[in-house]
């Protein structure tokens, strides 16, 4: 009975929880630890330790609560809650079980916590650029840690390693960039997407030229039309 009814009340959670804290960032950040501490508590009621399927939930909540909390006005905000409440219910259905849209929605994840935390060196001037830098390389280990969960292979390791200092190292460029946000988001995201497809594909035997060039391909020309069509601060007054 609990993994039928629990994946509506959590959702429902969720929407409430933002809502409820709209504009109160530290009434925000509270209404998420203690959402994210009831699912992680049903979740191992109905899982037990999948340690994988219990921090996916946690994940989303945060990356979701981060891009709530930037969306200046109320409407889109309002679509975006609906939006999430949703995903997070199919999530919660879902866990415990391997699917397509598991890992969908972890890719989801993956650019809502890439799109919080560089809204808020936006928002808040005086974040600090390497405390800036600190948060995405720790989301980037907890998140690829998520993404090769069950993956048992000794070359494990070196794609971890590989997109850590990767991803960190393009957080530190892109935080130079005088571009938006929301583009260092999906930039950002477009390469953890493409080191990770790799390296799914390199574990499974997958991994061929023509694999590496069709995806190299589809990110250059997404990366091409999000740079193309950006609104680029000047550098100079």
């Amino acid at each position: 009975m609990l993994h039928k009814i629990s994946p509506v009340i959590l959702s429902i959670l969720l929407v409430v929880a933002l809502l409820g804290s709209s504009g109160n960032l530290p009434l925000m950040g509270a209404s998420i630890v203690v959402l994210a501490a009831v699912a992680t508590f049903i979740n191992y009621k109905r899982l037990g330790f999948y340690w994988s399927h219990l921090l996916l939930p946690i994940f989303f909540l945060v990356g979701a609560a981060g891009t709530y909390a930037v969306i200046p006005s109320q409407k889109p905000g309002l679509i975006f809650l609906i939006l999430a409440g949703i995903s997070f219910f199919y999530l919660e259905r879902t866990l415990g079980k391997e699917s397509h849209y598991l890992q969908n929605i972890f890719l989801l994840t993956v650019f809502l916590i890439y799109l919080g935390l560089f809204a808020s060196a936006f928002y808040f001037v005086n974040f600090s650029f390497w405390w800036e830098i600190a948060l995405i390389t720790a989301f980037t280990v907890g998140l690829t840690l998520q993404g090769f969960a069950g993956i048992t292979l000794p070359s494990k390791k070196y794609f971890f390693l590989l997109i850590t200092v990767v991803i960190a190292e393009s957080a530190v460029g892109l935080m130079l960039w005088p571009t938006h946000f929301l583009v260092n988001a999906i930039v950002l995201f477009l390469i953890f997407y493409l080191l990770w497809a790799f390296a799914l594909a390199a574990f499974f035997g997958k991994l061929t030229s023509k694999k590496i060039y069709w995806q190299s391909m589809l990110v250059t020309l997404v990366l091409a039309a999000v740079l193309a069509t950006a609104s680029w601060m000047p550098l100079f007054e």
